[in-house]
């Protein structure tokens, strides 16, 4: 089973294209002049024959191949740039890393960037016209890491995924999983949106468990809330999401605001897009789940109820 990443870059216009490897990806050809003219992939379908797939125009001044020797070589990430040109939000620039190489970046490295890293990537979608508006792809869930390093700290408890995430359909999935208290959050914010956002747990051995940072690395501001679990609880989430600035077709997190059974912590960030917030229903925050990738594009919670 594969899951379903991005696309970034223009969220409609174009043509949908797509295709999942059912044998191997063994070759990539990129065609760009100022932006990603068109990529052409060849692969392997479940029957072993090889397939061509061409997205996007017919300019471009500059081809480059990228050939795949698989399974020694295979696609794990790419990373890039999206921007506006001639009135389109278009991919200005692609990189794609495997196990054993990068190559690019192809294209003029400036705009908003984008990245999708983990799994193994077995396909590609998007939008494509005159150009190649938008990416994403399908990487194999075995190689996702979506939970703690230290799984065996979280509690067994079977309570139900908790209500969201809310937010963009970008980035990586990711989920904590449950726990007995939430000690500390840390949240990068900056440039009206959510970097990232990295939590503190106590475990079910009441020993402390950092969660991995989930976003980007833009911004060097840091808010931290501490919370005494013996007397303070998170009760509530709320916020807004939308469009980032400088790209309409990306969203993210834009403001978040937490809830205790003591104090409210925030606004951070800027509170415009469409709101959101978790169930106002006694209980209390054990886990956060979402998606991430250059910025916090998603967050839920999971609820133990009272």
């Amino acid at each position: 089973m594969a899951l379903k990443v991005g696309p970034w870059g223009a969220q409609s216009g174009g043509t949908i294209w797509s295709f999942v490897a059912k044998g191997e990806i063994n070759e990539i050809e990129i065609v760009n002049g100022y932006v990603i003219d068109s990529i052409s992939f060849k692969y392997k379908d479940e029957c072993g024959v090889l397939q061509t797939l061409n997205v996007g125009g017919t300019g471009g001044q500059k081809t480059n191949k990228i050939s795949l020797k698989w399974p020694e070589e295979y696609l794990t990430s790419f990373d890039g740039r999206i921007n506006d040109f001639m009135g389109y939000v278009v991919i200005f620039s692609i990189t794609f890393k495997t196990n054993k190489a990068t190559y690019g970046p192809y294209g003029t490295v400036d705009g908003k960037p984008f990245r999708h890293n983990g799994g193994v990537i077995v396909g590609f979608h998007g939008y494509a016209g005159e150009f190649v508006d938008a990416i994403g792809a399908y990487a194999t869930l075995p190689y996702v890491n979506t939970t703690l390093k230290e799984p065996d700290h979280t509690t067994k408890m079977a309570v139900p995924r908790g209500p969201g995430p809310w937010g963009g359909h970008g980035g990586m999935e990711w989920d904590h999983g449950i726990f007995l208290a939430i000690r500390e959050l840390q949240l990068h914010v900056g440039d009206s949106v959510i970097h990232a956002i990295r939590v503190l747990y106590e475990s079910k051995d009441g020993e402390p468990v950092w969660s991995p940072k989930h976003g980007g690395d833009g911004c060097d501001q840091i808010k931290t809330i501490k919370l005494e679990v013996s007397e303070e609880f998170l009760v509530r989430i709320a916020g807004f999401y939308g469009p980032v600035k400088g790209c309409d077709s990306f969203k993210a997190l834009r403001s978040i605001t937490f809830y205790t059974n003591k104090a409210k912590y925030g606004p951070y960030g800027d509170e415009v897009g469409d709101a959101f917030t978790s169930s106002v229903t006694g209980g209390k925050v054990v886990g956060f789940h979402g998606r991430s990738g250059v910025y916090l594009d998603a967050i839920g919670v999971h609820m133990e109820y009272f």
